[in-house]
């Protein structure tokens, strides 16, 4: 990687310095029902400014479901959500500039090339950065003339990286980032998202790669069935196991725990 690109990186995201540690989201009793399936159950918890809180579990763990009701794309069945002091769904046009959002469907158009995408979030958030920019943060000039649908997956993540990036957001939401993306691609994605924080943007980013969530997290809510079985920092829940316990380790411990109790209720 260039030294330009890692100066562009640099200048990419908002200086945030004072903000650090400030509450940026809380979510109160949050439930989300699909029908007669509830994906989210009751669950609480607060995401700071300046740290990566990492969303863990299995598929159907309610990860993703969260996120939408905290981004504002989906609406909770009960409970409050609060980004930045305001409710995502009733003040999303306060919001929507202050925020990024990476979901995992990219939603761009099959024919459109990467340089227009970029260009046009550049215009939706009043220019505050460039496409050229953009693009030389998540390494993808070259590919500036490239149409979405002959991108590969890792460009692909890249880029809808980078258009959640382009408000300069004070809240990123990324939903499985590093999903299909190669070791070199994950490397400059983790560096990314630890230069967001490291600037004061509060991170939420969701992954079933509990490795990956181990390599960047600060904060740590691990789901399971619509649970939240931890929501601790990184380093207490590992000082609480045993600092040669991964986050794998973690996980099946607190999901067994879990399981039993569940049992034992039920009898």
């Amino acid at each position: 990687m260039s030294a330009k690109s890692c100066e562009l990186r640099t200048v990419m995201v908002m200086n945030l310095s004072g903000r650090s540690n400030q509450v940026a989201i809380s979510v109160r009793d949050l439930v989300v029902d699909y029908k007669q399936l509830r994906a989210v159950n009751n669950i609480s918890f607060d995401a700071k400014a300046g740290e990566v809180t990492v969303v863990i579990g299995p598929n159907g763990a309610g990860k993703t479901s969260t996120m939408e009701v905290c981004s504002g794309v989906r609406t909770a069945t009960s409970g409050t959500v609060s980004v930045l002091g305001l409710d995502p769904k009733k003040d999303r046009s306060k919001i929507n500039s202050q925020i990024g959002v990476m979901l995992q469907d990219g939603g761009v158009y099959p024919s459109a090339r990467v340089f227009e995408v970029a260009q046009h979030y550049c215009n939706l958030y009043g220019n505050r950065t460039t496409a050229d920019e953009l693009l030389e943060m998540v390494d993808l000039t070259r590919q500036k003339k490239t149409s979405w649908r002959k991108l590969s997956g890792g460009e692909k993540q890249r880029l809808s990286l980078a258009l959640a990036l382009a408000a300069k957001p004070r809240v990123a939401f990324l939903d499985e980032p590093t999903s299909g993306v190669d070791i070199f691609g994950r490397d400059l994605i983790r560096s990314i998202v630890r230069r967001l924080a490291n600037d004061g943007c509060a991170v939420i980013m969701a992954t079933h790669e509990l490795d990956e969530a181990q390599r960047v997290a600060d904060h740590v809510l691990m789901f399971q069935d619509g649970n939240l079985l931890a929501n601790a920092p990184l380093t207490e829940l590992r000082g609480s196991a045993g600092m040669n316990q991964t986050l794998e380790d973690i996980f099946r411990g607190l999901s067994s725990k879990a399981t039993i109790s569940r049992s034992r209720e039920a009898q």
